[in-house]
C-alpha cells in the first residue's frame, strides 16, 4: 500500500466521521427542540394554573364579584371602581401571560393546539360587555404588542366560547 493510498482511505475516513457527526448533531438538536417545547408547554399550562390558584387566596365575596364581569348582562358601569381595579389587573395578568404565550407559539416552541385554545379563550372573553370597556381600556394603556392586540382581535368567531346574555 502506498502512502498515497493510505493519505486517501484517511481523507475518505474523515468524510465519513464528518457525515456521522453531523447526523448525530441533527439527532441532537431535533431532541433538544422536542424538550424545549415540552417545557414551553408546560411552563404555559402552569402559569395559568397558578393563576388559578391564586383566586382560591382571595376573599369570597371578591372573586365572586370579580366572576360577575364574565356576565354578558353586566357592563363595565355595574362594577364599582375597587372592582373594576381587581378585575383589571387580574386580567392583565393573564392577558401578559397569553402573549407570552403567543410568542412562544409564534416561534415554534408552543403547541398549536395549546395557543389556539387561550386564543380564542381571549377573543370570546373581549366580546362580553364588562370586558369589551376593559378591551378598550388596556389597549389604550398599550398594555400589550400591536401585533397581539391584531391576533386576538382577528381570532375565529369565539361566540361559543362565551356565555350567552339571558
Amino acid at each position: 500500500m502506498t502512502l498515497e493510498s493510505i493519505y486517501y482511505i484517511g481523507q475518505t475516513l474523515a468524510v465519513v466521521a464528518i457525515l456521522v457527526s453531523l447526523v448525530f448533531v441533527g439527532i441532537q438538536i431535533r431532541q433538544n427542540t422536542r424538550a424545549l417545547k415540552a417545557t414551553a408547554g408546560f411552563e404555559a399550562s402552569h402559569s395559568w394554573a397558578t393563576s388559578n390558584e391564586s383566586l382560591l387566596l382571595w376573599d369570597t365575596q371578591d372573586m365572586t364579584r370579580t366572576l360577575e364581569a364574565y356576565d354578558p348582562n353586566k357592563t363595565w358601569d355595574d362594577f364599582e371602581d375597587t372592582d373594576r381595579i381587581r378585575i383589571i389587573i387580574a386580567f392583565r395578568g393573564l392577558f401578559q401571560k397569553l402573549e407570552g404565550q403567543y410568542f412562544l407559539y409564534k416561534y415554534g416552541s408552543l403547541d398549536g393546539s395549546l395557543w389556539e385554545g387561550r386564543r380564542d379563550w381571549a377573543a370570546g372573553l373581549i366580546q362580553l360587555p364588562f370586558f369589551q370597556e376593559w378591551w378598550t381600556f388596556e389597549k389604550a394603556q398599550k398594555a400589550w404588542s400591536d401585533e397581539f392586540v391584531t391576533v386576538i382581535e382577528t381570532a375565529r368567531d369565539a361566540s361559543s366560547v362565551i356565555p350567552k346574555a339571558t
